[in-house]
């Protein structure tokens, strides 16, 4: 009998060993397939090299960047491209910088950032299997199994959610304000290059007048009619001229290869495309200077103001969640036991009350970072206000002292002309004619001066604004998109 009862015993531990392996088992078997769906690393290394091949091979007339004007409403009619205007340089500035690609990487971190704050806590797992040697004729073994179930209070997820969409938003938005910057920057650096081709030839005509000047006050000088103070004064004003002449010839490199980085190309390729002449779409729609609409305009659409604003949400959800963390979360863990015959049932709850600091310190930051957002909003939206102003002044100042350029060369040229008439009937020689003609070319230097500073003036107001006076020109919708994957 007593051997009996033994075999029965032992023949019950041999079965509640065997369960114990079979959910051992069961549970490794769970984790194994449950690690099918883990995702792979993957290395995606740097290549110097071959970064370097592609940006020398960038080609503004392949069909990826006419794909890419054709999305914009180019009409397939234009392309290929054989004469660029500012807009067409404008989109292959914005399909080329790679300043776009940079905030676009920004913004897809901003937006990986809202899957992991949706995320709840993982159930913990945990198992133990135990053999005692004195078992009192009962089985040796004893299993035991339990979870960890977290439960967050007080929608701390939800705002975690409101605080990264609010920050994925300023980053999004982001996108389009370099989009913005990159096309101002090609344009200024259009209009820099341009002014200095247009100088270097005024300034190649001034030297050669100067240099006939100087060739006659020789000539006078030997023939006992010209003073060689006359002489030395039209030298230096000559060799002034050659330096000026010199130094305008030595940057044209140098500002071709600002405008080639700023479009996003290389400067052989950039000296294959014909360049748009900013100097023939004369500035004609400029707003006057008491015109309050545009620092309106600005204050509701700049970029840099829906940022910030955005910024603003994410602070205020910052200052949610302190708060909501005054309210404890919990970990529920059930557990079962076996131990030894004997099931044992349990339910344990973990928590970290807040009883004696409430959260209070990280409240209080949360709601100083608050106030520094609305501070900086406010002092933004001041700085807008001012900048549109002074913008603003600037361009009427400068379009007033343009027109009175003209005027110089209106009556510059009148004079010019009685002096070819005394010049034809054999009144005024040829010394006064070249003096009339040097005089409309500095008048005509003038005039290119205070072009280029309303140029200037203009694209900075632009720029303020954060779009074109004439409103022709718009950011492309998709910016948000890599076109860098289909160069």
């Amino acid at each position: 009998m007593i051997f009996l009862r033994a075999t029965l015993t032992l023949k019950k531990a041999s079965q509640l060993f065997q369960r114990g392996c079979a959910w051992l088992i069961l549970v490794l078997s769970v984790m194994t397939l449950s690690a099918c769906q883990f995702l792979p690393y993957q290395a995606k290394p740097i290549q110097p090299e071959t970064n370097t091949i592609e940006f020398r091979a960038r080609n503004p007339n392949s069909p990826q960047f006419s794909n890419y004007l054709q999305s914009n409403g180019i009409s397939p009619s234009q392309l290929p491209i054989r004469s660029w205007d500012r807009d067409l340089l404008s989109y292959c500035a914005l399909f080329y910088h790679p300043d776009l690609d940079v905030a676009r990487a920004q913004w897809k971190a901003a937006q990986a950032a809202q899957i992991t704050a949706g995320q709840k806590p993982e159930i913990g797992a945990g198992g133990r299997v135990e053999n005692h040697s004195n078992n009192s004729n009962m089985t040796p073994w004893t299993y035991g199994m339990g979870i960890d179930i977290y439960v967050i209070t007080a929608g701390k997820i939800e705002i975690r959610i409101d605080r990264a969409a609010s920050l994925s938003e300023a980053a999004k938005i982001n996108i389009a304000q370099t989009a913005w910057q990159v096309r101002t920057r090609a344009i200024r650096s259009l209009l820099q290059y341009q002014y200095n081709q247009q100088l270097i030839a005024l300034l190649k005509q001034e030297l050669s007048l100067r240099q006939e000047i100087v060739e006659m006050l020789q000539k006078r000088l030997d023939a006992g009619i010209a003073s060689n103070v006359d002489l030395n004064n039209a030298r230096i004003f000559m060799q002034k001229t050659e330096q000026a002449y010199v130094t305008e010839l030595g940057r044209q490199p140098a500002l071709l290869a600002a405008l080639a980085n700023d479009i996003g190309l290389s400067v052989d390729t950039l000296k294959q495309m014909q360049l748009p002449s900013l100097w023939q779409e004369e500035v004609t729609d400029v707003p006057q200077q008491d015109d309050k609409s545009l620092q309106t305009y600005a204050l509701q659409n700049r970029l840099d103001i829906r940022a910030a604003l955005a910024r603003y949400e994410a602070a205020e959800s910052g200052l949610r969640l302190e708060i909501a963390k005054q309210y404890p979360d919990f970990v529920l863990s059930p557990s079962y036991v076996f131990d030894q015959n004997d099931r044992i049932w349990s339910l344990g709850i973990n928590s970290l009350l807040t009883l004696v600091n409430r959260n209070r310190g990280l409240i209080a930051e949360a709601n100083a970072l608050r106030d520094v957002e609305a501070t900086q909003f406010f002092a933004l939206q001041t700085r807008v206000i001012r900048q549109i102003e002074m913008q603003q002044a600037t361009v009427s100042s400068v379009k007033e002292n343009l027109k009175r350029a003209d005027e110089v060369l209106t009556v510059q040229s009148q004079r010019f002309n009685q002096t070819q008439q005394q010049f034809d009937t054999g009144v005024a020689d040829r010394l006064e004619l070249t003096g009339g003609k040097l005089e409309i070319l500095i008048a005509q230097q003038n005039r290119l001066n205070l072009s280029y500073q309303l140029q200037q003036a203009v694209i900075e107001l632009e720029d303020g604004l954060q779009r074109p006076l004439d409103g022709v020109f718009k950011l492309p919708n998709s910016l948000q998109n890599k076109v860098s994957e289909q160069r």
